[in-house]
């Protein structure tokens, strides 16, 4: 009883310097904001952010509709044998698709460089691969032992491995080339979607 009330008064202890140091923190960050300097403007040019908004809700529901018809056909043929895996793959992606597509029009903008769009769909297909992966029971701990084919990964992590990168990755390329074509046909518009208007108004005012 002694040990347990002993342990009970540290924790009562803790808990009271836990909250004196968030209550320094508030009080410190309080008077941070109150002495900062007025905001600086967010973009180069002036960008009408409502319309913005409105372009990126576009683009997302653009990515996610996308991304969720082009990994439908492939996750039904992979989970033909447990279809309610396939349709929860295919719900986690049509969301995955959707933050794509508002990273995709952020990244890519007006930029020519195909390397900028292939990176955004490699970075989204291998983040969505390897989180996939489960590990086998087998596997040994320090190092990570799984046995053959490549000691790392056994035949069943190297195959869902595989299997989710080729998912991701048509999921993913079928969004950036959707979004690619409807910003061509002026569907939805490159960030920021305002500025080539206001150059060609500042371009016309500085003629006249």
């Amino acid at each position: 009883r002694i040990e347990s009330l002993k342990l009970v008064q540290i924790m009562h202890l803790l808990r009271v310097v836990q909250g004196g140091v968030f209550l320094l923190v508030a009080v410190g960050t309080a008077r941070g904001l109150s002495s900062s300097p007025p905001p600086q403007r967010r973009w180069k040019a002036t960008v009408d952010e409502f319309a913005e908004r409105i372009e990126s809700v576009k683009t997302a529901a653009v990515g996610g509709l996308v991304t969720s018809f082009a990994a439908t056909p492939l996750n039904f043929a992979l989970h033909w044998d447990f279809l309610p895996q396939a349709e929860f793959n295919v719900d986690q992606l049509s969301l995955m698709g959707a933050v794509f597509g508002l990273s995709y029009r952020y990244a890519v903008r007006d930029d020519g460089n195909p390397q900028l769009r292939q990176g955004v769909v490699g970075a989204f297909a291998l983040t969505r691969g390897l989180s996939s992966v489960r590990v086998s029971p087998q596997c040994t701990f320090g190092p990570l032992s799984c046995g053959p084919p490549l000691g790392y990964l056994d035949g069943a992590m190297a195959w869902q491995l595989a299997s989710t990168l080729l998912e991701a990755g048509v999921a993913f390329s079928a969004a950036a080339m959707a979004i690619d074509y409807a910003n061509e046909r002026n569907w939805l518009k490159r960030f920021p979607s305002s500025e080539s208007s206001e150059s060609s108004s500042e371009s016309s005012s500085s003629s006249s």
